[in-house]
């Protein structure tokens, strides 16, 4: 059985640039890279700052898509935390696990950390929008 802990953060994340890095007509499969950024808005102790990502995903003729995620979040405080993350996307809601790195002693409880994001694109201002939780 999982366990989904506390909601730590909400995020919006908007798309920069999207590319389309191979087609396969035979099997429907597109391969995409694609970059963002965002805003991450902190519960208790979790910081608020900007987030940038960049990754791969593979687009399935059902819709379905699969991506493979990393990037870089800073504080407010210009604190800098690494992640990769990993999400399943279907008809516009999606499902992310991503795990946290720093060397930060004041921050070193994020180290390791994992979270799964539940969340959806918002077609009104073409972002991304998810909650942040806790994966105990």
């Amino acid at each position: 059985m999982i366990a989904i802990g506390q909601k730590l953060f909400e995020e919006i994340d908007i798309p920069k640039e999207s590319e389309i890095v191979s087609k396969d007509t035979v099997d429907g499969l597109i391969e995409r890279n694609s970059k963002w950024t965002g805003k991450i808005m902190g519960f208790d102790s979790f910081p608020n700052g900007r987030i940038t990502g960049a990754g791969r995903s593979l687009i399935y003729r059902n819709g379905i898509s699969i991506s493979d995620w990393h990037g870089v979040f800073t504080t407010e405080n210009g604190q800098t935390i690494k992640f990769n993350g990993k999400d399943t996307n279907k008809n516009g809601r999606y499902v992310v696990l991503r795990t946290y790195f720093t060397n930060n002693a004041e921050i070193i409880w994020l180290d390791g950390l994992i979270c799964i994001l539940d969340g959806y694109f918002d077609t009104k201002d073409n972002s991304f929008r998810c909650d942040g939780y806790k994966l105990m």
